[in-house]
Parts: structure tokens; C-alpha cells; sequence
């Protein structure tokens, strides 16, 4: 008598984990991470990034880091230049790309929109500096915009098509607007 309901209770055990739900597959491929800080250590000597974002996603040996990004770049521990930008992706060779970015360079207070929705994608080469098919530029000594736009991280050597740019006349537009910039 004792056989028989066990016999039966090994048959339904048996039974239905068979039909249990198989169990979900892990990911295969690429790595994803959640409140990040990321630190980028180019070529250059002494020039590092730092960026901050919601997510970090890693496929095929590209990053990308998006969601509430904010990029710092640092020379010779200086801050040198804040990235702001809905995503980046860090290419081989630490170039970084993005759909458009805002750039605030802190010597000579520039704020540089890089770019912007559906205009093109905004390049940033480490050894070189920016490239982006349009630019609005801003600065205590300078405001307009220009295509096929690129420049060195200092804004030094500039390249512009099409360039409108307005220069005061005697003075300044205003005040420097880059948090912790100088003219």
C-alpha cells in the first residue's frame, strides 16, 4: 500500500519537472554595468577622462556609455574640458563618437554644441581634437556657428566652412558662463 503512493508521487515529481519552464539563457556576449565611473587614459601623457552615466554597455570591443553622461577631461590634473552628451561610444584607439555633444572648454570659456539631432555625428580623436558637420560656438570673445567644423581641444587651430562668427566690437559679450573658466 505504501508502494503505490509512492510510486505515484516519484511519477508526478518526474512528470512535471519536465514540464517546468526551461531556464532563461545568460548573455552570451558583451558586459553591462549600472551606475558607472569610467576612467579613459589615452596615448597622451598625463591626459585622462572621466565620465559618469547610468549604464555602460560593452559589444564587440566598443563601449558605449549613455544615460545622464558627463565626460571630464584632465591634463596633467587639471581640468581641462566638460563633455555632456546622450551617448558616447569609445572606439579602438580611445577616440570617442557621439549624435551630437555640448563641450565646455575652461581657458578662453568656450561652450561648444557640437553637433545636433539628426545633423551628423560628432568625432573626438584623442591626438587631434573635435570634428563635427555643424558647430555653435559661444565664448566671451566669439559666438556663431560653422560646418564641417574641427579644432584642437585648446581651440587654437581652428577649420570651419561656411563660418558666421560675431567678434565684440571694443569688449566682450558678457561674463565667462564655463563653471570655473577664465577668458
Amino acid at each position: 500500500m505504501v508502494r503505490l503512493p509512492l510510486l505515484l508521487v516519484v511519477i508526478f515529481g518526474v512528470i512535471f519537472w519536465f514540464l517546468r519552464p526551461p531556464p532563461k539563457p545568460l548573455p552570451t556576449e558583451g558586459v553591462r554595468l549600472k551606475g558607472v565611473e569610467f576612467y579613459l587614459f589615452p596615448e597622451e601623457e598625463g591626459v585622462e577622462w572621466r565620465f559618469t552615466a547610468q549604464e555602460m554597455v560593452e559589444e564587440g570591443g566598443v563601449f558605449r556609455i549613455h544615460g545622464g553622461l558627463k565626460g571630464e577631461r584632465y591634463v596633467e590634473d587639471r581640468l581641462d574640458l566638460r563633455l555632456f552628451a546622450p551617448e558616447v561610444a569609445v572606439e579602438p584607439g580611445d577616440n570617442l563618437r557621439a549624435p551630437f555633444a555640448r563641450v565646455e572648454i575652461l581657458k578662453g570659456c568656450f561652450r561648444l554644441q557640437l553637433s545636433a539631432p539628426g545633423r551628423g555625428e560628432v568625432l573626438i580623436r584623442q591626438k587631434e581634437g573635435f570634428f563635427a558637420p555643424w558647430v555653435r560656438i559661444e565664448a566671451p570673445n566669439l559666438r556663431g556657428e560653422a560646418q564641417g567644423f574641427r579644432s584642437d581641444f585648446g581651440m587654437e587651430r581652428i577649420e570651419a566652412e561656411s563660418p558666421r562668427f560675431e567678434f565684440p566690437a571694443g569688449g566682450t559679450f558678457g561674463p565667462c558662463a564655463v563653471e570655473g573658466g577664465s577668458p
